[in-house]
């Protein structure tokens, strides 16, 4: 919850600088607990405005999406 929190301040700041917020997200675990822990985190904070985001995976392994560590 707290990763999601720090992640909505950061685009609630962004946004409130008039500009778009870019979020890279690696594979591995991270998307799973984004995917749970980000929708609470930004009803709770409408500042943050999910429509000015751009996502963007960046991760740096080389493995089929359905292998155990992607």
């Amino acid at each position: 919850a707290a990763l999601a929190r720090s992640v909505t301040e950061a685009a609630a700041e962004a946004v409130a600088l008039g500009g778009r917020f870019t979020l890279g997200v690696s594979g591995g675990s991270l998307v799973p607990l984004l995917a749970r822990e980000l929708p609470l985190a930004l009803s709770a904070a409408p500042a943050a405005q999910p429509g000015r985001w751009l996502m963007a995976l960046c991760d740096e392994r080389l493995v089929p999406p359905e292998h155990p560590e992607s």
